[in-house]
């Protein structure tokens, strides 16, 4: 499946910075505070929200921060591919780099598998990243596996969806029970902790999503793996699964304005 979403949010979302009614601020105010989500004393997730509507001049900027031998790779496609590579592998670099105390082309990235991960064993950090529509995300833990997945949402007909086979049988049959208003949502969420987890795993697609059995809520367990949704702009949804035998995810979300990368 191309692209999915929903637009859940975990529990309260605490910041400084913060319209009413928990909406994270999209001023000045938004890019200087993290935003805490999720139980205090859960396995804790730091995430960046990435804009990925940028102009040349960003994505020239951003593409000064990458490695020499990862620019090819990021480059193939169309224009709008290669930019949305482009923007999220340096707000990785930046986000890395940030945790690592080093600059971002200096941060030890590699590609194993198709995923990022750092070829540097000083420090266990687990990385993960997706972009979807206007958004991406940048998920980093320390000492345990992360997969993140962020889509915008999709309008289509429920019969579509159960033809492309990636939902379990269990899944199907509460899905059609919902009303339609409600039915996108619960599919993209769906399908963004089904994607999560099998990032998280290192397996993406590799691995029928059907396989994959996720719970009825937002937050929950898939096998050893701990889901949540992570607050993104609407008509987006995301999803982060975590390794940990702990019931619950602290997320700490911060926006990295590519403009200002140093």
């Amino acid at each position: 499946m191309a692209e999915r979403a929903s637009s859940a949010l975990p529990g309260a979302v605490r910041d400084a910075g913060e319209r009413p009614g928990g909406r994270p601020d999209d001023g000045p105010a938004g890019r200087r505070h993290a935003r805490t989500s999720g139980p205090p004393g859960g396995t804790v997730v730091r995430l960046w929200l990435v804009d990925l509507r940028a102009d040349a001049a960003v994505e020239n900027l951003a593409g000064s921060h990458l490695a020499e031998g990862e620019r090819w790779r990021v480059h193939r496609g169309t224009t709008a591919v290669r930019r949305r590579r482009v923007l999220l592998r340096a707000a990785l670099r930046e986000a890395a780099g940030r945790l690592l105390g080093v600059a971002p082309p200096d941060v030890p990235l590699v590609e194993v598998a198709g995923r990022p991960v750092l070829a540097d064993g000083g420090r266990d950090l687990g990385i993960s990243c997706s972009a979807g529509g206007r958004v991406g995300l940048v998920a980093i833990t320390e000492d345990t596996p992360v997969g993140v997945d962020v889509e915008p949402h999709r309008e289509e007909d429920f019969a579509s969806v159960l033809d492309e086979g990636w939902l379990a049988p269990a899944e199907a049959d509460r899905l059609v029970t919902l009303p339609p208003a409600l039915r996108v949502e619960a599919i993209t969420r769906c399908w963004t902790q089904k994607e999560a987890v099998l990032k998280g795993l290192g397996l993406g697609l590799h691995r029928h999503p059907a396989t994959v059995r996720t719970p009825r809520d937002a937050a929950g367990r898939i096998d050893e793996w701990a889901v949540d949704a992570v607050p993104v702009p609407a008509g987006h949804a995301a999803s982060v699964a975590v390794r940990t035998e702990r019931t619950g995810i602290e997320l700490v979300i911060e926006d990295l304005a590519l403009e200002g990368l140093r």
